[in-house]
């Protein structure tokens, strides 16, 4: 069965490839041979025809392993009058003596259809790409271990400067299946179906970029899957985590959001949040402005209540471990020595928190058995972390690009050395919990890549957080939310900016029917 995954899926397993491999083991076991890579050619020439109804010049890229044979089936399966299927044999020389049993059956199966199969030949082929209607990359699938050479690496430059569609057999080529990074060159498709079930690495870092359409066949197996390392989260699961507002019976029961941070210079950092967190539904919403300077009144957004930080910590002491509230801690906060001090006093606080931004600079600036790392990792009430690849670096004492490598690791990691459920902000958002529980927000798009959006999210986060008294789901909603905006808007449904983010997201909220 085919079903099309986008943000609005239902919660939906992700699998990496050591338990993609032992589901295709135990499926295999039960079939008759070669019945499985059948299946999932035929599934994606079922795709080609609903997708691409037109094409009729189709160029099939089929790599030495199992990925190639089923682009090769695929190939077999789409010959009919009128249809011109070319497939080009990438790796093959090398491997010729030694494909796997399902491969060398399904070379067979295209030659006994009449299918023209080649050796990829670079200046002939490429002309042949330029003229396709559309491209089957069927190259590496999910069992990539060292960036793509030789006639792969050259063939997939040659596809990226090709106008036709590009429909990738599982996972993109180039793309690691676990983790979506790319250690050299990769494919960028159109469509990509992944068979069995889905993989993490679709859906964050640049695999989230290159799978483009992302489409799911079962194959029609139905061994019980493995429990998954990853999960989306979709519009479903926000639906349901949303508080009923009919249930407030007044402003304090929609929860208090309590913001600190705007030095001078960055006020509206704070102010974002502090807007946001109005926009999401929080009953009431305090600014405390670490900048002296700082206006008393926002005229835009009256409702906010704007505080001297030390008066708004003094209004949060002795607040009960279950009340109805959420502090944010960063956003414009600065690196001084007021800002150390007041984040170890929020840290003491027994209410939800969220550290974002300077709050996060701050925290990994300090040394990891001092006295914020301390009264961090022994918080009780629900914490919250949203550092973007940069700051989740700096966190765990990494390079940017490690982190990016391997998002979930990095989310994971970081949960754990703070004892806080982490969004790892970036493509594909993913969201850990520190008893490992792991998510990937399928949405969002460039137009999140501004200044102001994470303190948006951060502001959102801390609303439903409040209104829950804390619960995960919730600040999952918000996550999802935030990307579900930046989708509307790119579908020129709104105009977006860091301004407009928190409103945009109310009006994803209200499409909810809540």
């Amino acid at each position: 069965m085919l079903l099309r995954l986008d943000a609005s899926s239902s919660p939906h397993p992700l699998c990496n490839e050591a338990q993609v491999r032992a589901i295709e083991q135990e499926a295999a076991s039960s079939l008759s041979p070669h019945q499985l890579m059948h299946r999932a050619g035929a599934g994606v020439a079922r795709l080609v025809r609903a997708r691409f109804p037109h094409a009729r010049r189709i160029v099939v890229l089929a790599g030495p392993g199992h990925n190639g044979g089923d682009g090769l089936v695929t190939a077999a399966l789409l010959t009919r009058p009128g249809m011109e299927v070319t497939v080009m044999l990438l790796g093959h020389a090398a491997a010729r003596d030694r494909l796997p049993p399902d491969a060398a059956w399904a070379l067979g199966l295209a030659r006994a259809a009449g299918i023209r199969v080649v050796d990829w030949d670079g200046a002939r082929d490429t002309t042949v790409l330029a003229d396709a209607d559309l491209v089957i990359d069927a190259l590496l699938g999910i069992g990539l271990r060292r960036p793509p050479s030789g006639d792969i690496a050259e063939a997939m430059r040659a596809v990226s400067l090709a106008p036709a569609p590009v429909l990738a057999v599982d996972v993109p080529s180039g793309i690691e299946a676990d983790t979506g990074h790319a250690p050299g060159a990769c494919i960028r498709a159109t469509v990509t179906v992944t068979m069995l079930v889905s993989k993490p690495g679709l859906f964050t870092a640049l695999g989230a970029a290159a799978a483009g359409e992302i489409w799911l066949d079962d194959l029609e197996v139905a061994t019980a899957a493995p429990e998954p390392c990853a999960s989306l989260f979709g519009a479903a699961q926000a639906r349901a985590a949303f508080p009923a507002l009919a249930a407030a019976p007044h402003k304090g029961a929609r929860g208090g959001v309590h913001i600190f941070g705007g030095a001078a210079g960055m006020d509206g950092a704070a102010m974002l949040a502090a807007r946001a967190a109005l926009a999401m539904g929080a009953g009431r919403v305090w600014c405390g402005f670490m900048d002296a300077g700082a206006p008393a009144l926002d005229p835009l957004w009256p409702e906010l209540m704007i505080r001297a930080p030390d008066a708004l910590l003094a209004t949060l002491s002795g607040t009960a471990h279950d009340d109805a509230r959420c502090v944010v801690f960063g956003p414009g906060a600065g690196q001084t020595d007021s800002a150390r001090a007041l984040l170890l006093a929020v840290l003491a606080l027994p209410c939800a928190l969220l550290i974002d931004a300077d709050g996060l600079n701050t925290l990994a600036a300090q040394d990891r058995d001092g006295a914020s790392w301390r009264a961090l990792r022994s918080r009780r009430a629900p914490t919250w972390i949203t550092p973007h690849p940069g700051e989740a670096a700096t966190l765990l004492g990494q390079e940017a690009r490690t982190v990016q490598a391997d998002r979930l690791a990095a989310a994971r990691a970081l949960a754990s050395l703070t004892g806080a459920t982490c969004v790892l902000k970036g493509a594909g958002t993913v969201v850990a919990s520190p008893s490992g529980a792991t998510w990937i927000n399928h949405g969002g798009n460039g137009l999140l890549a501004t200044a102001g959006s994470g303190d948006v999210l951060s502001g959102a986060i801390a609303a439903l957080l409040a209104q829950t008294r804390g619960a995960t789901a919730a600040g999952l909603a918000a996550v999802w939310m935030h990307g579900a905006a930046a989708d509307r808007a790119s579908a020129g449904q709104y105009a977006l900016r860091a301004g407009t983010l928190g409103e945009a997201m109310a009006a994803v909220r209200a499409t909810l029917s809540l």
